[in-house]
């Protein structure tokens, strides 16, 4: 018996060892260090996996609330993530975009400490604008202050600095990516569940219907995007017509006179609002009037797409309820369309495995978790690769 302990115990050394050895052989690599890197953090932030191996090679970050200067002169507030020890690293500005959940929220946490034990600095605005259910486009100018910010910090590595976000805040990330201040700097962009086009997102949110230019189907977006939506549209509006779409907003309710009482451009909102078909939620958008018009066209990553230099990588869920995946599938199109490399990925699992923004979530078999997990880790090596 005691032969055969002692010969696992060699065993077992000799196997680590040998583990030991492979590290470093992939690790001296770029490639073998994303690869690392990737297959550490995924079980970060799926709560489905039971253990964090990320957490038993590396220390914990450490977390500063820091403000930073902006163009207008006032204070931003902001997270800051910073891996352990005095190294200069790789950076992200990573917005959560509007109606965020906290910032002590567990998945906001895991998400941002994951991607610091991986080495990595990460920033993570939060700013005033955020709770009041609208996008403000002087937050964009923010994110562009956040990226400068950044710039000028110590544990930063120059030239490895990229951006990110979720939902409404990846595309204002990469509308901030795309200003000439800073777009010729951007390592790399990493959009989660973004919009391309404002104007289609708001016919699609209207007339409850995902689409791209051979098919559509019926689609039921989240409150918060019906909201979003119904608060911009009418918000653009003025005068005599803001009074009534206001009133209609309150109750509920219109008239025949109401509809005559607004001008074209009025009507157009009032026919956004109402439960459109997709015909007339197409028609209705090209009919606002030039302020709404002008607004959705400087929030869109769309209208500048030549201003974006930095490396694109695209992520989105098929179930998604806040924004629709042919949003990302156009943007991708758009960017192959101009000879750009575009990293697009679509899966099945931030909805249903991890349940965000879905509350009849059925859930993924085994099998189908892997699979969607698997697609994930190919899209987080391209992220590390990127970063570095």
């Amino acid at each position: 018996m005691g032969r055969f302990l002692k010969c696992i115990q060699i065993g077992a050394q000799y196997l680590g060892l040998f583990m030991v050895i492979i590290l470093l052989l992939t690790t001296s690599t770029l490639q073998g260090r994303a690869f690392v890197k990737s297959a550490l953090f995924i079980p970060q932030v799926l709560p489905d996996i039971p253990v964090s191996p990320l957490e038993y090679v590396t220390k914990t970050p450490i977390r500063e609330k820091i403000t930073f200067p902006t163009l207008g002169g006032h204070k931003a507030s902001a997270d800051l993530y910073l891996p352990m020890g005095e190294n200069s690293h790789p950076a992200v500005v990573f917005f959560m975009g509007v109606v965020p959940p906290d910032r002590d929220e567990s998945r906001i946490v895991a998400l941002a400490e994951g991607l610091a034990r991986t080495g990595m600095v990460v920033m993570i605005p939060w700013l005033e604008t955020q709770h009041q259910n609208r996008i403000v486009e002087k937050d964009i100018d923010s994110l562009v202050d956040a990226f400068i910010y950044l710039e000028t910090h110590p544990r930063v590595k120059l030239g490895a600095i990229g951006m990110g976000g979720i939902c409404t805040g990846a595309s204002m990330s990469i509308v901030a990516s795309q200003d000439l201040r800073i777009n010729d700097r951007v390592s790399f962009v990493n959009s989660f569940a973004g919009y391309y086009d404002a104007a289609d997102f708001v016919v699609a949110a209207a007339a409850k219907t995902r689409f791209d230019k051979v098919s559509s189907t019926s689609w039921n977006p989240n409150a918060l995007t019906r909201n979003l939506i119904t608060t911009h549209i009418v918000d653009g509006t003025s005068g005599r017509d803001n009074i009534i779409l206001n009133r209609i907003l309150k109750t509920g309710e219109w008239s025949q006179q109401d509809s005559d009482d607004l001008s074209s451009s009025g009507r157009a909102v009032l026919t956004l609002i109402s439960d459109p078909n997709l015909s007339a939620a197409r028609e209705a958008i090209i009919s606002l009037n030039s302020r709404t018009t002008q607004f959705l066209e400087n929030i869109s990553p769309s209208t500048k797409i030549g201003n974006l230099k930095a490396e694109v990588l695209l992520m989105h869920d098929s179930s998604d309820k806040l924004v629709p995946p042919e949003e990302s599938r156009r943007f991708a199109k758009a960017m192959e369309s101009n000879g750009r490399r575009v990293y697009h990925t679509e899966f099945s699992l931030f909805q249903r495995a991890v349940q965000v923004h879905m509350e009849d979530s059925t859930g993924l078999d085994t099998l189908e978790f892997l699979k969607q997990s698997g697609k994930l880790y190919l899209h987080m090596y391209n992220v590390m690769r990127l970063s570095e």
